[in-house]
C-alpha cells in the first residue's frame, strides 16, 4: 500500500488532490486517489512530461476538470472501459487565457510535446457547448501523437483525425 497525500505536489503547478478532485466522487463518498505506486508515478510523468510544458506553451494556467479516475467513478461518469485515467495516464483540461479550441490546435502541432493522444472534445448541453481537451501520456511504451476532434450533439457523435484550425471544426445541428 502507498502513502497518499492529497495536499502533495506532483509538480510544480499541480497537485495530487487537484489531480484526484470529482464532484462525482464527492456526490456519492468515493475515495478517488491512486492505489498503485504505478498509477501515482503516471501521475507525476503525466503532469511532468505533458501538463507542465502544454502550461507553458500556451501561457495559461489550466483547470483540471477530470484527472485520475478509480474504476467505479469511470464507470459513475461514463469513461471507456481502457479509459487512461484509471491508470493515471490523462487529464481533461480548459485553458484559463484562451479559447479552449485554440489551445488544442496549437498543442496538436507541438512535436516534441510526448502525449498519447490529444482530443478536443465538445459536448452540446442544455446551456449550449461545452468543450474541453483530453490529453493522456504513457510513462511506459511509446506515445502515439494521436490528435482527434470529438463533438456530440445528442445521439450525433463525430470523429474526426486532427484539430482543425478554428473556426473549421463546426457540428451541425442532427436533423
Amino acid at each position: 500500500m502507498i502513502r497518499i497525500h492529497p495536499k502533495e505536489q506532483l509538480t510544480e503547478h499541480f497537485s495530487l488532490g487537484e489531480m484526484c478532485r470529482s464532484a462525482t466522487a464527492k456526490k456519492y463518498g468515493l475515495p478517488n486517489l491512486p492505489r498503485e505506486e504505478c498509477e501515482l508515478a503516471n501521475l507525476r510523468a503525466l503532469c511532468r512530461n505533458v501538463l507542465e510544458p502544454a502550461r507553458q506553451i500556451l501561457s495559461s494556467p489550466l483547470r483540471i476538470t477530470s484527472g485520475f479516475r478509480s474504476t467505479t467513478l469511470n464507470r459513475l461518469v461514463g469513461g471507456s472501459k481502457s479509459s487512461q485515467h484509471m491508470l493515471g495516464e490523462a487529464a481533461d483540461f480548459c485553458p484559463y487565457k484562451l479559447p479552449v479550441r485554440d489551445a488544442a490546435f496549437t498543442l496538436s502541432h507541438q512535436e516534441h510535446l510526448p502525449f498519447d493522444q490529444l482530443i478536443y472534445e465538445r459536448r452540446k448541453t442544455k446551456g449550449g457547448w461545452q468543450e474541453w481537451i483530453h490529453i493522456s501520456h504513457c510513462r511506459v511504451g511509446l506515445n502515439r501523437h494521436q490528435a482527434l476532434s470529438i463533438a456530440v450533439d445528442g445521439n450525433t457523435r463525430m470523429v474526426e483525425e486532427g484539430i482543425k484550425a478554428p473556426p473549421e471544426f463546426i457540428l451541425e445541428p442532427a436533423e
